[in-house]
């Protein structure tokens, strides 16, 4: 019988898994001394001294004073410096794009936004993405900050290798962005769908923080989800997990064709344009704001479209069960209001209902939540069991 040759781990393999040790207890607990880091990561003070001489080097740690508290010599304290390493950051949306540059350290930096022309297309939005893009790139380098990668949000379904399938909003089609965008800055890039990216981002420094898992449900142009379960996203094998707005509402649904919109999402959108009260036209934020406030023309009109997301909740929350829901998107500003009618609507109707909750990291999260992906990607965050 052959015998299956033994798996050991190589001298680089321990020394990045050392070394990521290192940086997420400075990342998380620092400023530390040697002797600190000793303590938080069990290794030895010959290790602990070659890999901080290293980091040193590379700019990946910086020193911050001296630990005066033991009584006896001053010790060197260091600190992890993320700030220097960072990801170059874009929501695309049909406005035109926006972005920013995060580091390592959760800093957010140099925003910009390139507003869309009326008449631009598919191909002019895209370009439009790439002069984003290189403008962050040449921002981050002219003050010596190394750029990691590029992390993109996206409307639409986005496969693993950074391939949009389908996107009505920007009138993307089986477009390899995650290629174009590498060919052009030559940095590493992750291409992710927006609801995911929002999810993401809330999971890790938002409302969803400390939580086990999460959904968020996104109002756009369109409606979407977002899900978080154990610290990883749910993409579905063919990434479109989380399209609730292709949910059937009822019987006649099945008598129709889907196809750049579903059926949920038209139904939704549908709604805003039969209002005929004193606000004049209102999109589905305004008409909501609008209802809160109690204009009675817009309530019965509001409690149609609050009826049609409390049921994408409960079909969430049935099949996925999550500790926590964020709304997030177009919103009114007293989002609270709409949280309630949807609380109201999933009392004593499911066995389970979620924590309904609205997003703390606003414009920010898809932008928060690519940046953390690629980010996580880029450090290698990865122990061996």
């Amino acid at each position: 019988m052959a015998r299956t040759a033994a798996r050991t781990a190589t001298t680089r393999t321990v020394t990045d898994i050392n070394r990521t040790a290192v940086l997420d207890a400075l990342a998380q607990h620092g400023p530390l001394s040697r002797s600190a880091l000793r303590e938080r990561t069990g290794l030895s003070s010959a290790t602990v001294e070659r890999l901080c001489a290293a980091l040193l080097d590379e700019q990946l740690v910086v020193r911050a004073g001296v630990d005066r508290s033991s009584g006896g010599r001053p010790s060197t304290l260091l600190r992890f410096a993320g700030e220097r390493r960072v990801i170059v950051t874009a929501e695309v949306t049909a406005a035109g794009p926006r972005g920013m540059l995060v580091g390592l350290d959760g800093s957010r930096t140099d925003r910009l936004a390139h507003a869309g022309a009326p008449d631009v297309d598919a191909a002019g939005r895209l370009e439009d993405v790439l002069d984003l893009v290189t403008t962050l790139v040449a921002r981050a380098e002219a003050d010596g900050r190394v750029c990691l990668g590029v992390a993109l949000s996206v409307p639409g379904v986005v496969h693993a290798d950074g391939r949009v399938s389908n996107s009505a909003e920007l009138g993307w089609q089986q477009l390899a962005v995650g290629q174009i965008v590498e060919h052009r800055t030559g940095l590493p890039t992750l291409v992710e769908n927006d609801a995911n990216a929002i999810a993401f981002g809330e999971w890790a420094h938002g409302a969803g923080s400390g939580s086990h898992s999460l959904v968020a449900v996104v109002l756009g142009v369109g409606v979407g989800a977002g899900i978080v379960s154990d610290g990883a996203l749910v993409r579905g094998a063919r990434s479109g997990a989380g399209e609730i707005g292709y949910l059937l509402a009822d019987r006649a649904a099945l008598g129709r064709i889907f196809a750049q919109q579903g059926d949920l999402e038209s139904r939704i959108g549908a709604v805003p344009p039969r209002y005929r009260g004193a606000a004049g036209p209102l999109d589905g934020a305004g008409l909501l704001a609008a209802a809160a406030a109690g204009d009675v023309d817009a309530r019965d009109l509001a409690a149609e479209v609050l009826d049609h997301l409390a049921l994408a909740v409960v079909a969430l929350a049935t099949v996925i069960d999550p500790e926590a829901v964020v709304l997030q998107g177009r919103l009114p500003a007293d989002a609270g209001w709409v949280v309630r009618e949807i609380e109201q609507r999933l009392a004593g109707r499911i066995p389970f209902p979620p924590t309904i909750r609205t997003a703390l990291l606003g414009a920010d999260a898809a932008l928060v939540g690519v940046g953390e992906l690629m980010a996580r990607r880029t450090k290698g965050s990865v122990y061996l069991a």
